[in-house]
């Protein structure tokens, strides 16, 4: 599904305007507006303290705003408590009752609505089969894997079938190789559910192969929202650029609106940035961006480099370059096909662009979070 597409054609389910939220003189939240889709899962990523946990709390009323509303399918929710909105939520820690089965931790919100037994028996049951544990459901807890008891607390936040599902850092205490395969099970459930889903997370990866959208956040404020390729190639700020991925980071002044001087070399980028001549400026690069292959067929920004220190990480070398009469240093990522065929090894000069199209240029330096 088109989520550029779904969201001009829909009326956003959650709809957030002017959130801000303080704890005494410490302003945690501030200015937030945000839609959310119907269908869509939509990340909250950021370094830590960055606001987008509470901003997770306040939607679901655990921790409301001091400040702004929020509508949840064109209700405003905004003072309702906990019991009254329509969500269900996963914890990082589970949250799982030690004490009860699987069967009976995935009932445990039916159970309490007075629902018929009947009703509860298959509704737990076709959740089981849901997320593929049909075949635990007499064990407790303390018996489950950390993916299990993940799947369990998932189910269990999907009985009451809640317009909303809200995940709070979900596979953070997992290890890696759980986490990845879960990644997929989570992202393949909630697609084939359809429902409107909100994760947090700090992990880059799990943001970048998850979501949606994603909604970068730092100092209580939401720095870009855009889909995944976005964010990733075309950060709005330089924290986004500096805090998604790896970027190579230059310090320059502005000559012209498309054209700088950068650490002792002369750049042209793309789009033109409308600032006064002498300004100073940041470039910003992926490592993956610089060409090595058929550089005399691009007119701009061709230099010649020396080969420094090559780290070899797979499936590619992690290369740096150093531009003599510069004070460019780069890192470049080079694919084992190029550093083979052309023969690249430290020491060696060779032709490298950096393509105009692919710089990034901000009028500021990086904001670390």
């Amino acid at each position: 599904m088109d989520r550029s597409a779904a969201a001009d054609a829909a009326e956003p389910y959650l709809r957030i305007r002017g959130l801000a939220k303080r704890f005494g003189s410490f302003t945690a939240l501030e200015g937030i507006d945000l839609d959310v889709y119907p269908g869509e899962l939509v990340s909250f990523l950021g370094p830590s303290g960055c606001g987008k946990t509470t901003l997770l709390r306040a939607i679901a009323g655990l921790d409301p705003q001091s400040f702004g509303t929020i509508e949840q399918a064109g209700r405003d929710v905004s003072s309702l408590p906990v019991a009254e909105r329509d969500f269900g939520i996963v914890f990082q820690s589970y949250a799982l009752f030690p004490n009860l089965t699987v069967r009976a931790n995935v009932a445990y919100g039916l159970v309490s609505t007075g629902r018929p037994r009947a009703e509860i028996e298959a509704r737990v049951g076709e959740l089981l089969e849901l997320v593929g544990l049909a075949d635990q459901a007499e064990k407790y807890p303390a018996r489950l894997s950390g993916g299990q008891q993940q799947r369990v607390a998932l189910a269990r936040a999907l009985a009451l079938r809640p317009g909303l599902l809200l995940l709070d850092e979900p596979l953070s205490a997992l290890d890696a190789r759980v986490r990845a395969r879960l990644r997929g099970e989570i992202r393949d459930l909630q697609r084939r559910l359809g429902i409107t889903t909100i994760m947090v997370t700090h992990d880059q990866e799990e943001a970048l192969t998850m979501a949606d959208r994603i909604v970068v956040m730092n100092r209580g404020r939401i720095e870009q929202v855009g889909t995944p390729y976005e964010v990733y190639a075309r950060p709005a700020t330089a924290f986004v650029a500096d805090f998604i991925g790896k970027m190579n980071f230059f310090r320059g002044r502005l000559l012209a609106p498309h054209r700088a001087a950068v650490e002792g070399a002369e750049l042209v980028f793309e789009p033109p940035l409308e600032l006064a001549a002498g300004a100073p400026i940041t470039v910003c690069l992926r490592p993956e961006d610089v060409v090595v292959r058929e550089v005399e067929r691009r007119p701009a920004n061709r230099l010649e480099a020396e080969v420094g220190v090559m780290e070899f990480i797979g499936n590619h070398f992690q290369t740096t370059l150093h531009v003599p009469g510069t004070n460019l240093d780069i890192s470049a990522d080079l694919s084992i096909n190029a550093v083979r065929d052309l023969g690249i090894r430290p020491g060696r000069r060779i032709p490298i662009c950096l393509p105009p199209d692919r710089l990034r240029v901000f009028p500021e330096p990086p904001v670390r979070g």
